[in-house]
């Protein structure tokens, strides 16, 4: 097994994030720095990350939380500020999939599994995620026919996303917005450019896991059913 496959097992990152950190010399097996990715781990080797001794887990944890805001999407934070895993009491080492900005809520997926992380942030297997976006004004026809289109900002292209109107008011209009990528604040970046910011951001569902009535700042576990449709995702 190659080495950046082993530690996604072993629940230490994705695949893509494993390879960065052999690439910096941060992995040891049998006590020596690897950095030649197309190792292949023995049965009888050990493997460490940052000093730590990574061991392919055979039961993997999967979570749903409702994140609220402030909360950040990592492990760690050099501010201090509160993590996602802060709010989930379990003795795993546990990791978001993706991250949601401070500032919006809702639904983020955490796991031990480095397998799934990969195929929900990997672009080519285009998982939609669902967003409630409180957005300042109210669009018309035209330029939410834009957001439908995809939209163009400086270098970067957007992808069209699906949008409907669930709710409008005088100074706001609530619309649910789905895409498929995901690019770092592509909503907030896609609404800003048709002259709409956004004002309030929430993630409802991530493919077919939604976040459904779960309260703020709590988590549940993902059902059989939910797991394995994550884990045929193809």
């Amino acid at each position: 097994m190659r080495l950046q496959k082993y530690m996604a097992h072993a629940g230490a990152a994705s695949r893509r994030k494993s390879e960065e950190y052999i690439a910096e010399g941060r992995v040891k097996v049998n006590g020596q720095v690897i950095t030649e990715l197309g190792y292949k781990v023995q049965p009888s080797d050990k493997v460490y990350l940052d000093g730590k001794r990574l061991k392919i887990i055979r039961e993997h944890t999967y979570i749903a939380l409702n994140k609220p805001m402030g909360v950040v999407s990592t492990v760690s934070d050099e501010k201090g500020r509160k993590t996602v895993t802060d709010l989930i009491d379990l003795d795993r080492r546990l990791y978001p999939i993706g991250r949601l900005d401070v500032d919006t809520t809702g639904l983020i997926l955490l796991t031990d599994d480095g397998e799934i992380t990969n195929k929900i942030t990997h672009p080519k297997y285009e998982i939609e995620k669902t967003y409630i976006v409180t957005a300042e004004g109210r669009p018309d026809k035209r330029e939410l026919d834009i957001l439908r289109k995809g939209v163009k900002v400086g270098q970067e292209k957007f992808k069209g996303a699906k949008v409907k109107i669930l709710k409008n008011f005088e100074e706001d209009t609530i619309i649910e917005t789905t895409i498929s990528e995901g690019k770092n604040h592509q909503i907030k970046i896609m609404y800003e450019k048709i002259g709409h910011p956004v004002k309030k951001l929430k993630r409802i569902s991530v493919g077919e896991i939604q976040l459904g009535n779960l309260e703020i700042g709590n988590y549940r576990f993902l059902s059989d059913d939910e797991i394995n449709y994550l884990k045929g995702l193809k």
